[in-house]
């Protein structure tokens, strides 16, 4: 490690390669991370790999890197290799850690090679970091303070992790079925709401009963409600609209649409989801109820940000599917109970003003 700490203060970083592939929240929470290291060499240009679902979001969020979609436009294997080895980094960064992001890092020929401590892979790294991981699939810190620690190895001394991205104008990349209803939706009374219980894992999901019910008694105590679905939750979305046929549900969105429609609400309530972390990174306020997955590792340690669970002793499993009659961890999650915490959410926050929210 101290050999190379030696040769980063040695060398001048001119090409950076991060690697920061699959799920959105993951990305998102790795984001502030990505923006120091960018900030650490503000004459080097840094490339960011991403999944091809996010490269979009992550162009706007991330101005001034290059984001590079996976997988490109080409699939085959060699030219991938071939542009990572022509492209002469200096220092590449992969936070996935697989056995092909590794390949990757020991194949682009950078002289500082970064990366985690895992079984059959430390061979691609020249400087080892620790991962983020107590007993079990428990977390010892917030994973988006833990990735920094790769920064921290290459002493560097960045900031703490913080929210705060700054969203640029989205005007002209707004879809005209999404203009027309956001021009309505600054119209409504009483604090917005967005419930957010999308769950790419079964374990993840909130009761769709329980869901319908929080939306009357929210609507109930004055506030307006609105359910943001997206791709996956059509059971969910069918369910809800059984049960309530006149609630608001948000228009199908992209992923840019999304980032401007969560902007504009006072409180996201919802599963642990990249919606929520997207919620998070834009500085509104979040309730999120945690089943399977570590709040310790995947909610920030702000008081803005709530994390609910109901302490079962099988939880955080990380199970994608809950393998306990009832599923206790989240079934166990009332209405009645995210009410409450909803409510001191709100006495804590100013709502903002309707006058900036328009399209």
């Amino acid at each position: 490690m101290s050999a190379a700490r030696e040769s980063m203060a040695q060398r001048d970083i001119r090409r950076i390669l991060v690697i920061r592939r699959k799920a959105l929240g993951d990305v998102l929470v790795t984001l502030p991370a990505i923006l120091e290291l960018s900030a650490a060499f503000p004459r080097a240009r840094l490339d960011l790999v991403v999944d091809r679902p996010y490269a979009e979001l992550l162009d706007f969020l991330a101005r001034g890197l290059r984001v590079l979609p996976w997988p490109p436009p080409s699939r085959r294997p060699a030219a991938w290799l071939s542009r990572l080895r022509s492209a002469a980094y200096d220092l590449v960064l992969d936070y996935l850690g697989s056995p092909r992001t590794a390949l990757w890092t020991a194949l682009s020929g950078a002289p500082l090679r970064v990366g985690y401590e895992l079984r059959g892979r430390t061979w691609a790294y020249n400087l080892r970091v620790p991962r983020n991981a107590r007993d079990g699939y428990a977390l010892r810190a917030f994973a988006g303070e833990a990735f920094l620690d790769p920064l921290r190895a290459l002493g560097l001394a960045p900031r703490p992790w913080r929210t705060g991205l700054a969203l640029p104008a989205l005007d002209s990349v707004l879809g005209a079925e999404y203009r027309t209803w956001a021009d309505r939706w600054p119209r409504v009374a009483g604090p917005r709401v967005g419930l957010v219980f999308s769950a790419t894992w079964s374990a993840k999901a909130w009761p769709a009963g329980e869901a319908d019910r929080l939306y009357g008694l929210l609507l109930a105590e004055g506030m307006a409600p609105l359910f943001i679905t997206g791709p996956g939750d059509q059971s969910l979305e069918a369910s809800l609209r059984r049960s309530r046929p006149d609630a608001a549900f948000a228009p199908p969105t992209n992923l840019l649409e999304l980032a401007h429609l969560l902007s504009g609400l006072d409180l996201c309530v919802g599963t642990d989801s990249g919606a929520r972390h997207l919620a998070a990174l834009l500085q509104v306020p979040t309730v999120t109820l945690f089943g399977p997955t570590d709040p310790i590792g995947w909610n920030p340690a702000d008081p803005r940000h709530v994390a609910m669970r109901t302490g079962e002793p099988c939880s955080p499993c990380n199970l994608t599917t809950c393998p306990i009659p009832g599923h206790p961890c989240l079934d166990g999650l009332g209405a009645d109970r995210v009410l409450a915490v909803i409510r001191r959410q709100l006495a804590r926050i100013v709502p903002r003003g309707r006058d900036d929210k328009g399209a």
